[in-house]
């Protein structure tokens, strides 16, 4: 795997622990049927990831972050991406700190989801419309190959299913060995449930730091 590659495989793992992604796994997993839920919702986030990002990749290989000034504006882009995960670390770290307040009713994505697969798909389609930060910055280095249509629509659907790998582990485990795998998922659901914060602040802390570093190398190699 080249450096760009390498890349692209960390940034992927980083999105899989965007808190939306891992609270609709919680909520998932808990409900009755997971597996007509996590391929409802799954197969409405592809669609919507591949085809948006598809689009963001076309337009940003004709714009100026990569035909002019590429190091500063790649290092921009990379600051910008790290300060608002940042200002997620902090919002975050607000809502673990608050006082816990009665909950009024389940979430919007809750109700889609306990509602079956035909919401769950629709589910899918509208939290990925902008589905976290970090993909931004993937999408903007399979800009940067400046490769052609089918070879940057490889690379994004490559990292999509990387970032839904805690969505696509569970639900394969269910088609392979069903009993086994509501067992395994039911104690995995219930320790994510529990530090469902701290995974997700540390995501966002560890990501904004490597961004960081990162984007000051490629403005002292200029």
């Amino acid at each position: 795997m080249d450096g760009t590659g390498l890349e692209l495989f960390l940034l992927a793992l980083a999105a899989a622990l965007w808190p939306l992604l891992l609270a609709v796994v919680v909520v998932a997993l808990r409900l009755p049927h997971p597996a007509r839920l996590l391929s409802a919702f799954l197969a409405g986030a592809l669609l919507t990831t591949v085809v948006l990002g598809m689009v963001i990749v076309r337009a940003l290989q004709d714009s100026r972050i990569t035909t002019s000034s590429r190091s500063t504006a790649s290092a921009a882009f990379d600051f910008t991406v790290a300060a608002l995960l940042l200002l997620t670390a902090f919002i975050l770290r607000r809502r673990g700190r608050a006082e816990p307040k009665a909950r009024t009713g389940p979430s919007w994505s809750e109700r889609a989801l306990r509602r079956g697969p035909a919401l769950a798909f629709v589910a899918g389609i509208v939290l990925d419309i902008v589905p976290g930060f970090v993909p931004f910055v993937a999408l903007n280095e399979i800009a940067q190959l400046h490769y052609g249509f089918a070879a940057s629509l490889g690379l994004v659907i490559a990292f999509y299913l990387v970032m839904f790998v805690l969505v696509e582990v569970p639900l394969v485990g269910y088609l392979v060995a069903p009993q086994r795998t509501a067992a395994l998922a039911t104690r995995f659901n219930e320790w994510l449930g529990l530090h469902f914060l701290r995974i997700a602040i540390a995501a966002a802390d560890v990501t904004a730091a490597l961004l960081i570093v990162r984007g000051a190398v490629k403005l002292v190699r200029g």
